[in-house]
């Protein structure tokens, strides 16, 4: 899988946004001339790399003021995307200007919303991000067609074994296979059941 970073105020994202964007060539002004910088590099690597490799970007969906990037701008910038067999979209926010009403204690209510919209409008897969830390909270995401893939980063940094937590929580033996070499220790022959019930209990108090 390969992603393109087109969001938080990264080269690309300067291009989309209206605010930065202060050209007056054939890459800035209008949205068809703001995307093009961005539509070209898509195009030009979808072009080059088999059909097997699965090609994806990371947006920001808003940012976050009045006259500039936003979820309409967005769904326009994906499905010309789509377009170019471009598998996913990635909704993120934000990075452009600073001290906006979104911080590291805010929900990310907006990059799942806006995962869903794209989704819907556009017909493209989409990636919830965000402080999606619960397994449980992850799948209900899922089952909600709030997206299609949910991007796990930051719990992977305090927890490298989150998906074995996931598994835990939501897998059983049949729907989920731990590596042989583990199994004796965290998988169903091991303490999977003991996690999960303190898992239970911690989630009832």
């Amino acid at each position: 899988v390969i992603e393109f970073h087109f969001a938080h105020g990264y080269l690309v994202s300067t291009f989309l946004s209206p605010i930065t964007n202060q050209r007056t060539d054939k890459y800035g002004g209008s949205l068809d001339n703001r995307m093009r910088l961005g539509l070209e590099i898509a195009e030009s690597v979808r072009k080059t790399l088999p059909q097997n490799i699965v090609i994806g970007a990371r947006v920001s969906v808003t940012d976050y003021v009045e006259n500039g990037w936003d979820i309409n701008q967005t769904i326009e910038f994906a499905k010309q995307l789509k377009k170019l067999g471009l598998d996913f979209v990635d909704c993120s926010s934000g990075g452009i200007v600073s001290n906006v009403d979104y911080h590291p204690l805010n929900t990310n209510e907006v990059h799942i919303k806006s995962a869903a919209k794209v989704q819907k409008e556009v017909g493209i897969a989409t990636a919830a991000v965000g402080k999606i830390t619960d397994p449980h909270f992850a799948e209900k995401i899922l089952q909600e067609n709030g997206a299609t893939l949910i991007f796990i980063g930051r719990a992977f940094l305090n927890n490298p074994h989150w998906p074995y937590m996931a598994a835990d929580a939501l897998a059983n033996e049949k729907t989920f296979k731990y590596p042989n070499q583990y199994d004796w220790c965290i998988g169903w022959k091991g303490f999977a059941k003991w996690r999960k019930d303190i898992y239970k209990d911690q989630n009832n108090n």
